[in-house]
């Protein structure tokens, strides 16, 4: 057809599936008729000798139509102004088709006028049946490019709400790598005046961190393992800051390094928690970090010493908006966060879908 195929069919050349529905499509109506004649008891081996014809005849002619519409661009108006040309064409095109017709019956027959000798009726009747074939051939080839189009206007739209999240995703990111260096900085101008040397491996360490985090921009997800390297290497970071203040603690199940997750989500819950749980607190503070699995899902938990308090602007902060905006962009009503109080811990959850089956055996921790 003159419009690119979708889905499994995309795979197959045009001009193939073309040629195929057309032999299919003429085949399956002359074979009707064959049918018919025989339910009829009308049959007899004659009959190839005028349905080959036809058949040959309303390929070609139907291909000829096809080239009219194509060239006339009747695909690309409504259907109230093209049906008008599309009956009009076909009247026009059933007289060449009468008389191809006509011509191979004849040599099929040995008889050159055979059809046009069982009067003009039958040759007004021939002139119809071939109007209404090829009226119906042209509704089939206009409901398959209506389809493609709207098909084509389809994908066009999703690639358009495609480009919007990304670019809502990069912009969330833009937003939270700069809100992460500048906390780590002001970490660093800390340490400056009070120990140079452990300032200069302050900076090492974030020049570390923000490689890594570079390497995922363009990225939707990474490796678990590969997020929870660089939670290390910012907790590293802090610890020369908090040292004794700052207690840290993993709990992660074996076996779930290489599950997908958003980069920079869970480095952003803890860094949120190291902020208002430890840093808070004169005495520091507990910090938990935690991965699981839950049936289907993925459960990341940080745990910080402190008290949540709903609604408290200071506590949710650009870094957990962005990360809700992102889990909801990448993950829809699939992903969930959570923020709440467990005893003297403040509990943030993430629940996201699994992308690795877990293992057939438990794990043994």
């Amino acid at each position: 057809m003159s419009r690119e195929p979708h889905g499994a069919l995309a795979r197959v050349p045009r001009w193939a599936l073309y040629w195929a529905a057309q032999l299919i499509g003429w085949g399956a109506y002359f074979g009707l008729s064959v049918l018919a004649n025989y339910l009829e008891g009308e049959y007899s081996a004659r009959i190839w000798d005028v349905l080959l014809p036809e058949y040959i005849t309303g390929i070609g002619v139907s291909h000829a139509l096809r080239g009219i519409i194509i060239r006339s661009r009747w695909l690309e108006q409504g259907i109230a102004q093209a049906l008008p040309r599309v009956i009009l064409a076909s009247l026009l095109l059933s007289l060449p088709a009468l008389l191809l017709e006509t011509v191979l019956v004849g040599i099929a027959l040995d008889d050159p006028l055979a059809l046009l000798r069982r009067g003009p009726l039958d040759v007004i009747g021939r002139v119809i049946n071939w109007t209404l074939l090829l009226t119906g051939w042209s509704f089939l080839y206009f409901a398959y490019g209506y389809f493609v189009r709207h098909r084509r206007e389809e994908i066009r739209t999703l690639r358009l709400e495609t480009a919007n999240r990304e670019n809502q995703l990069n912009t969330l990111r833009a937003q939270m790598n700069p809100h992460f260096m500048f906390n780590a900085l002001n970490g660093i101008r800390a340490l400056v005046d009070e120990n140079p040397e452990q300032a200069k491996r302050a900076i090492t360490q974030l020049s570390a961190i923000l490689r890594n985090a570079m390497s995922t921009v363009k990225r939707r997800t990474v490796p678990l393992g590969e997020e929870l390297d660089i939670v290390k290497s910012y907790l590293a970071l802090e610890a020369m800051r908090y040292e004794e203040r700052l207690r840290v603690r993993f709990e992660v199940e074996a076996g779930l390094e290489r599950e997908l997750v958003p980069p920079m989500l869970l480095q952003t819950l803890v860094e949120n928690a190291v902020k208002h749980g430890v840093a808070s607190q004169p005495g520091g503070g507990d910090l938990i970090i935690g991965a699981r699995r839950e049936q289907r899902q993925l459960l990341l938990t940080v745990s910080n010493s402190g008290h949540y308090e709903a609604g408290h602007v200071n506590v949710s902060g650009i870094g957990l908006r962005n990360t809700r905006k992102r889990l909801e962009l990448i993950y829809g009503g699939a992903a969930r966060l959570r923020i709440g109080n467990e005893q003297d811990l403040v509990v943030t959850e993430v629940e996201i879908p699994l992308t690795v089956p877990p293992p057939s055996t438990p794990t043994i921790p």
